[in-house]
């Protein structure tokens, strides 16, 4: 099965929370939204779920230091709850393709007609995300993925199997409710350690900013191989993000 590299980042509370109960989710400093877009340089595609894009309304265009001019930007929506009011349709940008798991005739030609590329990789409402991946591969040549959650994207890719890395940072805060990183909405989850991913640390690093912490895992047990051999970007970042930092404030000066 042909598949892009799949990298996973989320910032998150000491608590392991997306956001908070009312949907609250500016967690970032200004070092970590840099490394975002640092992370979304080194990448052929960005993906986020129905979620992400009806609650925080991203645009996902900001990128930093890119690598390749191909760039897409990715939605896996089940039911197809995105509409052409979001920012992702509403404004210019990178191509946008749907990822749904719904066969709804007039809700996929009002996306289209938005602009967006719409594919069914699944049936009652559920992505196929092995499939998903596939078509992205074979139809678009993505090599390499950032994905930015949420947590329910998060959970269906790690337990397809199709994730090569994890990386997140982890702030100063705690919710105590809300979006879990990983969240499977069947409320099964993986039962032990031994069934869930099999992950090797690869990076842990403070961040610049004093007060949070980056770490990087590698996944071990995939289910097949990326088209990539190995990672697009270095784990471990805090010293470029420094030099970016800290040059963009020279030359502002």
């Amino acid at each position: 099965m042909k598949r892009p590299y799949v990298i996973i980042f989320s910032t998150i509370t000491v608590d392991g929370r997306l956001a908070s109960a009312t949907g609250f989710s500016e967690l970032s400093c200004h070092y970590d939204l840099t490394r975002l877009r640092l992370l979304r340089g080194a990448v052929e595609a960005v993906m986020i779920g129905a979620s992400t894009a009806l609650i925080d309304d991203p645009s996902l265009r900001k990128r930093l230091l890119p690598k390749t001019e191909k760039y897409y930007r990715v939605v896996v929506d089940g039911t197809l709850r995105v509409h052409k009011g979001l920012r992702l349709f509403r404004e210019p940008g990178p191509q946008v393709i749907v990822l749904t798991g719904s066969d709804n005739a007039e809700k996929i030609r009002q996306l289209e007609k938005a602009g967006a590329k719409v594919h069914v990789v699944g049936k009652d409402g559920v992505v196929d995300m092995k499939e998903a991946l596939r078509v992205l591969a074979e139809q678009y040549g993505i090599k390499s993925i950032l994905v930015e959650g949420g947590g329910r994207l998060n959970y269906s890719l790690i337990a397809s199997r199709v994730v090569d890395e994890i990386r997140t940072t982890i702030t100063p805060y705690v919710f105590g409710a809300g979006t879990s990183f990983f969240h499977d909405p069947a409320m099964k989850g993986f039962p032990t350690t031994r069934e869930g991913p099999q992950l090797k640390l690869q990076c842990v690093e403070k961040c610049p900013c004093g007060n949070c912490v980056h770490i990087g895992l590698k996944v071990l047990d995939t289910c097949c191989k990326p088209l990539l051999e190995r990672s697009p970007i270095e784990y471990c970042l805090s010293e470029k993000l420094r030099k970016i930092i800290n040059d963009k404030q020279k030359a502002q000066k």
